[in-house]
């Protein structure tokens, strides 16, 4: 049975939970077993292990071999990988298939409709976003949907925040300046402030975002002037 808690981790991406990883690696190492058997092996309480294993069966990582008692029988790792790239790929195309619906394009249509009508109460936001990814993919956003010029001003000459952005735009003019500090603004009333370092770790990074547009106004005359 696999203790080792980064491996656990690892075969938890397969769709299983700790308690099924470690139901699963315990039926691997013994073929076939009993519940109750792989309840003891893998420490799991046995009021759970059954529910776990028909779970697992459900998964296709265990077969269940009728009888008194019933015993499970583990399915081969690389069968079992199989299936699950199988049933991610049916699932896929199951998501991809239901999206592409009009009926559902036409409940995206009303929620953008209620969404457009209430965004009054959204002209003056100040928030708080955290983690590099989604820092980069709130800027990726707002330089989508803007039909205005970008301001934007970088730490050094070296800065890479906003280069990965800008190449996807063709239309808009971006003007790029060197001021020591790392801001972005679009629309003349979204401002971008990714206030960590570039040697924080990717998952604590921090900026601030602020829709205002006095706020913006005056952050870009002032950036353009000192």
């Amino acid at each position: 049975m696999i203790t080792d808690q980064e491996t656990i981790k690892k075969t938890k991406s397969l769709g299983l939970n700790t308690y099924e990883v470690k139901i699963w690696t315990a039926l691997l190492s013994r073929g076939i077993s009993t519940a109750g058997e792989l309840s003891d092996i893998a420490n799991v309480p046995r009021s759970r292990s059954y529910d776990v294993l028909e779970s697992l069966d459900k998964k296709g990582f265990v077969i269940m071999k009728p009888g008194k008692p019933i015993k499970y029988i583990a399915v081969p790792p690389k069968e079992a990988l199989e299936r699950v790239r199988e049933n991610i790929k049916i699932n896929t195309e199951k998501h991809i298939s239901i999206i592409n619906n009009q009926s559902f394009n036409n409940l995206i249509n009303n929620l953008q409709k209620i969404y457009e009508s209430n965004n009054r109460e959204a002209e003056n936001i100040i928030a708080v976003l955290k983690g590099r990814n989604n820092i980069q993919k709130h800027i990726e956003f707002l330089f989508k949907n803007t039909d205005k010029d970008i301001l934007v001003s970088t730490e050094n000459s070296e800065d890479g925040t906003f280069n990965k952005t800008k190449d996807n735009l063709k239309d808009i003019k971006i003007k790029t300046l060197n001021k020591g500090i790392r801001l972005c603004v679009t629309d003349d009333n979204i401002v971008l402030f990714p206030i960590s370092k570039g040697d924080t770790h990717p998952d604590y990074d921090l900026g601030i975002w602020i829709k205002n547009k006095k706020t913006s106004d005056f952050i870009k005359k002032l950036i353009v002037s000192f």
